[in-house]
């Protein structure tokens, strides 16, 4: 049987007067819409305009200053007394303000103009040194210190040729390609409006038409259903669909009564299919809630089964290690011991670590080294502690203490010393590795192991050193001598990160 329909009714439907006025009052809008966006797409282009036309008057501005600084300075080296110099030096720190601002006004940020970022730098940096000059000259008699005194004046005047240059010349010249580039984008920018302005010409008389369509219809369809319902019940068809309520208020008062002549008859068949579709909704909420209780089972299993695994080998080792110690096994328990630990911190996920525990996974890796290597290997790692509350990005300093072992003493047959140190150069944190072997293959460090086994290759750490300090952070790698031995330099920024 077919599903019971309710009449659609829609709020404040409007008399026949309304419709006509909010359809005029939606073209009118468009209209609007689309007038807003052209003039504001032209008042941009004009505003583009302005602020060129504004930079070239600064750059015709700063020159002037320029000019103006550069007579200033003159009278200021050749003042006869202290007192001219004095009001020569007060109008120079008056003008410098000026063209301070005047510079201002041209600077730009090296992502958006790399040429004329290195300009408006060479300018500021030119500014500075010749204030630098004066602030020199000031200190100095230039009758006793002649020859000091008119030395500085040389220095500083000779920047001012190459400031004016820089303003008037090569700026000038990069504000005028970026402007021709500027412009053929202009001109090409206006076509495109001037084919946007017809084109929104065509669609708003197409939309005007579509509306005065749409208008008409909905006046006529819902006459035509009117007339279609009344042939069906005539006929004894009283299983049709309702009515919609649609029209103005006028058409919509004629819709509610026909609907109301079937609404009786159809109540009850309207019971009957709304409790079945009730039944089968609820059926189907209970097969979803069953499926989802399965997954979040197995969810749950899953992640169980994948913590039994490193708790596992960290207890059987731990068993392991007691085992040897009751034996008197004090060196297999050192090398279980080690062997846990850096399992241990292997396994565990951390965004930084505090530089003691780094190191201390690294002398764990040398001391199971030296279980293999016996005197073959020495090793020694100096850090002052200072320095234990260092945070740092995890394993960057054991890779290359591993490659020191793989490709530097492990080929040797004496053996070799490997040395790990770290010490502070200023504002700068220095971790050095440096080994007595062979003298490692730089253009090997990246490649993969045998067998297929992977390491964490230079560029790897490279990469995490310089997401972690914001591309701050400096590698090195250098061999020590034709003899053999290599170098491996971390410099970090040096800083102690404290638990809030």
């Amino acid at each position: 049987m077919k599903a019971v329909e309710k009449p659609i009714k829609k709020k404040q439907p409007g008399t026949l007067r309304s419709w006509l006025l909010s359809y005029n009052l939606a073209m009118l809008c468009v209209i609007l819409i689309f007038v807003i966006i052209l003039f504001s797409s032209i008042f941009s282009l004009l505003g583009n305009m302005q602020s060129r036309t504004n930079q070239y008057q600064a750059i015709n501005v700063l020159t002037t200053q320029l000019i103006e600084s550069r007579d200033l300075y003159h009278r200021y080296g050749n003042a006869p007394d202290k007192q001219s110099r004095e009001e020569i030096l007060s109008d120079y720190t008056i003008l410098n303000r000026e063209i301070a601002i005047s510079l201002q006004r041209l600077k730009v940020s090296y992502e958006e103009n790399p040429k004329l970022y290195f300009l408006y730098k060479g300018i500021d940096n030119g500014l500075d040194f010749i204030k630098l000059s004066l602030d020199q000259m000031e200190g100095l008699d230039p009758n006793t210190q002649t020859k000091e005194y008119f030395s500085i004046y040389y220095s500083g005047d000779k920047v001012y040729p190459y400031l004016q240059d820089y303003a008037f010349n090569k700026y000038l010249s990069y504000e005028v390609e970026a402007d021709a580039t500027w412009m053929a984008e202009a001109q090409s920018r206006v076509s495109q409006y001037r084919t946007f302005s017809v084109f929104l010409f065509v669609i708003i008389a197409l939309s005007y038409s579509l509306l005065v369509y749409k208008m008409t219809m909905r006046l006529v369809r819902p006459v035509n259903t009117m007339v279609e319902t009344a042939d069906q019940i005539y006929h004894g068809n009283f299983d049709g669909p309702p009515i919609p309520l649609d029209g103005p208020e006028e058409l919509i008062y004629l819709e509610q009564n026909l609907n109301q002549m079937k609404q009786s008859l159809r109540e009850r068949l309207d019971m009957i299919e709304q409790n079945a579709q009730l039944e089968k909704l609820v059926h189907s909420q209970e097969l979803e809630q069953m499926r989802t209780t399965r997954e979040l089972e197995k969810a749950r299993y899953k992640a169980l089964q994948s913590q039994i695994n490193p708790h596992f080998l960290f207890n059987t080792l731990n068993i392991i290690s007691r085992t040897a110690l009751f034996e008197d096994a004090n060196s297999t328990v050192d090398l279980i011991d080690s062997l846990a630990s850096i399992f241990r911190y292997t396994l565990e996920y951390h965004d930084d670590v505090l530089l003691k525990d780094e190191l201390e996974f690294v002398r764990q890796y040398l001391t199971i080294q030296q279980f293999r290597f016996g005197e073959r290997l020495e090793f020694s790692i100096d850090c002052p502690l200072e320095f234990n509350d260092v945070k740092i990005p995890p394993l960057v300093i054991q890779p290359f203490v591993e490659n020191a072992m793989v490709h530097g003493l492990e080929p040797k047959e004496e053996g070799g010393k490997i040395e790990v140190a770290v010490k502070k150069e200023g504002r700068r944190l220095v971790i050095s590795i440096i080994d007595t072997g062979v003298g490692i293959d730089l253009a090997k460090l990246n490649l993969p192991k045998p067998n297929g086994k992977q390491h964490i290759g230079v560029k790897n750490i490279g990469d995490r050193l310089k997401l972690y300090y914001k591309g701050k952070a400096n590698l090195a790698i250098s061999r020590v001598s034709e003899e053999g031995g290599t170098s491996v330099t971390i410099t970090l920024p040096y800083r102690i990160r404290r638990e809030a």
